[in-house]
């Protein structure tokens, strides 16, 4: 027969000093620690004829205001060139054509930073001025802009922040989360339909600051909340999601008026952004750099914006391709 085992003052205070400290670690980890890492692979798996020519584009994230990105490798590629945009790096690789089944994997560290109210950096006069889908100098939206100034650009960000995430109502049902096709043409149109998903809210917003002459600038990139999953998307357990920085003090600060509350002029540990790459599929931006693809000759294979944003094209039209992230979370780091 099992002897019991006889509960004393001093089990009892060693149990609670125990259970008080999984608390405790588990409220740093997920509450107070200042930043959170994740380590991030993307494969692609590549079946091309022998020697075709067969190029995979990928667009990655750079160390910028409230994200540490470090330890860059690319594995699998015959030959590979990065370019740098604002906010994100292009990398272009050669794959390797022997008629087999090529595997090239980029992997990264990112660390994203709580708390960053503010931080230096450049100012484009392009932050300033009317683009696709962000029609600043509407009528419209000039006046509203202006019926929302406060006494400084800080406090009229803030206005502007409040007025976008009240006014729109959330797009919901699986079509909500299919890409960008269900968002409006422009932000003009959100006045007088206020419905959509992050995309809107952010160019509502970007747009209203630039009417005001606030330096403004729409981020794309992706939410990586823990506990991961893969959510709606196959291929990456990230989900794609847009918000927006702004220019007011001498630095810039971060809003994203989807989330509202809490998430204006304070990071989390969520947001990897791609800077100001425009994840649309159908604008401009995209629509040319696909064209010139095939101007080039090329047969496009397959693209995607988001959540990974990739193009793989080739001399051969019967080259597939299949994506793929993966992402871990380091708990103490």
């Amino acid at each position: 027969m099992p002897m019991k085992r006889k509960i004393t003052k001093k089990n009892i205070i060693i149990g609670t000093v125990t259970a008080l400290l999984v608390v405790s670690i588990s409220l740093f980890i997920f509450f107070l620690n200042p930043q959170r890492t994740f380590n991030i692979t993307e494969t692609y798996r590549i079946t091309t004829a022998d020697g075709a020519d067969t190029f995979l584009r990928v667009t990655l994230p750079v160390s910028d205001g409230y994200q540490k990105v470090t330890s860059v490798q690319i594995d699998g590629a015959t030959e590979y060139a990065v370019e740098r945009f604002d906010g994100w790096h292009e990398l272009t690789a050669q794959v390797p054509a022997n008629g087999k089944k090529a595997v090239v994997t980029i992997s990264y560290t990112v660390s994203l930073l709580r708390n960053i109210a503010a931080w230096e950096g450049d100012v484009k006069s392009e932050y300033t001025l009317p683009q696709q889908f962000v029609d600043s100098d509407n009528e419209a939206i000039a006046e509203l802009a202006a019926q929302l100034r406060g006494t400084n650009d800080f406090q009229t960000a803030r206005n502007i922040f409040n007025y976008a995430n009240k006014i729109i109502k959330t797009r919901t049902g699986t079509f909500a989360t299919q890409g960008k096709e269900q968002t409006q043409s422009c932000a003009s149109e959100l006045l007088l339909n206020p419905v959509g998903v992050c995309y809107d809210y952010a160019i509502l917003m970007t747009a209203l600051l630039r009417a005001e002459g606030i330096p403004a600038r729409m981020i794309s990139g992706l939410s990586l909340q823990v506990p991961l999953s893969r959510g709606g998307d196959w291929s990456h357990p990230g989900v794609s999601h847009s918000w927006v920085e702004f220019y007011a003090d001498g630095k810039w600060h971060f809003a994203d008026p989807t989330w509202g509350k809490g998430y204006f002029n304070r990071t989390d540990t969520a947001h990897l952004s791609f800077g100001t790459l425009e994840a649309n599929i159908k604008s401009d931006f995209q629509q040319n750099r696909l064209a010139a693809i095939e101007e080039d000759g090329f047969v496009l294979i397959g693209a995607m914006s988001a959540p990974l944003s990739f193009v793989v094209y080739s001399s051969d039209e019967n080259t597939t391709v299949i994506p793929r992230a993966d992402v871990s979370f380091s708990w103490f780091k």
